[in-house]
């Protein structure tokens, strides 16, 4: 039987209907083709049993690989040590990179946030890496592909940053994301910055146009046309995103658009929404060049993935004030109105507004989004009837229980809470 924490890595990665929804994390196949890679040599797996074979096959020496000693190992690179969140610094050693890779893309994202939580600790602590991870960066570009898929740019963008963007692989996913948060400008400075960095020709015109040098975009479009490097329907878009007057029907969005393509297609006045596509999209919508509504439903996906913390949610949620009615506008309401209420220490004031408020973040699956946010100062207050209870659930959410003003209820919630699991049947 696996240890606790065994059992624990393996609802994460084995995360069945309980734990997970949407659709599986896949291969980060909508990453834009910005610059132009080669995937690096393959290298043997090493022998289960570490012996050598005891026949050679040649009498070539065997093939010798070089890295300089100064390099970063994108593998080796992590946020903190594995040891500050509760893991084994050997965490991935023993298992194979291309099996952990495999089981990354066909990961659901996690529906519970302690899972959630569990999953980003373990894409961004420094563990040893699996011993065939190719390169000593396959295995980071998987956790990294993971992240993005979770919406976690954040975590993301901090271990790109450590592992050095200069490595063109890294660059790619550093590009999309710097993308996405209307950073495009400065993708595309630190692209003509880093002369390691061979841009492909949709990335080049598009960086070429963004710092005004609109003639030279233009030769390179033609010339990439007429060396067929360039797609039919990446020449449709690139000509009406250099030239204002070129006319025509509305163009069919790409299946699987790339973050430059989104970018494009907003730039010509054909923008698409982020609804249908990976998480990753509901980035854009958080820019300040977007609508209050749309910002606020990308930043709830992203809250309810726990993608962005509650406090960036209240953020866009205290913005304005709602216009119009109806199911999203009055959680949007009640949020403001709870905020002021606890603003205010008023407990007649909380009391009158936090079970309608829970309510509403439950229905919309923002409960425990509520509870990180309010729970640890609702513990302490002194309720009544439904407020009471609102108050309870909140603070055994925000895992602040410890601190509730009221006794725990009695049985086996109060058992688990104090970590004394009683004995009694699975239905219970």
């Amino acid at each position: 039987m696996p240890t606790r924490p065994g059992l624990i890595l393996a609802l994460a990665l084995g995360a069945g209907p309980a734990f997970a929804q949407g659709e599986p994390l896949s291969a980060i196949d909508w990453l834009s083709d910005s610059v132009q890679t080669s995937p690096p040599p393959a290298q043997a797996v090493p022998d289960a049993t570490g012996s050598e074979p005891p026949v050679a096959n040649s009498a070539r020496p065997e093939s010798i690989t070089v890295r300089s000693l100064d390099r970063t190992v994108s593998d080796l690179v992590g946020l903190v040590p594995a040891e500050e969140r509760g893991l084994d610094p050997a965490l991935w050693e023993a298992s194979s990179a291309t099996t952990l890779g495999r089981q990354l893309t066909e990961l659901r994202t996690p529906r519970l946030p302690s899972m959630q939580h569990l999953l980003q600790d373990m894409l961004t602590v420094e563990a040893t890496p699996p011993r065939d991870s190719a390169d000593g960066q396959a295995f980071f570009l998987d956790r990294l592909d993971a992240l993005l898929a979770l919406g976690a740019f954040d975590h993301a963008r901090k271990l790109m940053e450590k592992a050095g963007p200069e490595d063109p692989r890294i660059f790619r996913r550093w590009f999309d994301v710097t993308l996405l948060t209307g950073r495009e400008n400065r993708a595309c400075a630190r692209m003509r910055a880093l002369p390691e960095i061979t841009p492909t020709y949709p990335a080049r015109i598009f960086c070429l146009a963004r710092s005004g040098d609109w003639p030279v975009a233009v030769v390179t479009l033609e010339s990439a046309r007429s060396l067929g490097v360039v797609t039919a329907a990446e020449t449709d878009r690139l000509t009406r995103f250099l030239d204002d007057m070129a006319g025509g029907p509305a163009l069919p969005p790409p299946p699987r658009p790339s973050p430059l393509d989104f970018l494009i297609l907003e730039a010509i006045g054909e923008p698409m929404g982020t609804h249908g596509l990976p998480l990753a999209f509901a980035h854009a919508d958080l820019r300040e060049n977007g609508g209050w509504k749309a910002r606020i439903e990308a930043g709830e996906r992203l809250a309810r993935a726990g993608a962005i913390p509650p406090d960036r949610l209240w953020e866009i949620y205290a913005e304005r004030e709602p216009a119009a009615s109806g199911e999203m506008w009055d959680r949007v309401e009640l949020a403001q109105k709870l905020e002021a209420a606890i603003a205010s220490g008023k407990t007649e004031a909380i009391a009158g507004v936090l079970p309608q408020a829970t309510a509403a973040m439950k229905a919309a699956g923002l409960e425990v989004v509520l509870a990180a946010r309010y729970g640890a100062e609702l513990a302490g207050l002194a309720l009544d009837g439904d407020a009471a209870e609102a108050a309870r659930t909140a603070a055994i959410l925000a895992h602040s229980e410890a601190n509730l003003a009221a006794p725990q209820p009695p049985g086996a919630v109060a058992a688990i809470l104090t970590g004394g699991l009683p004995e009694a049947d699975a239905a219970d």
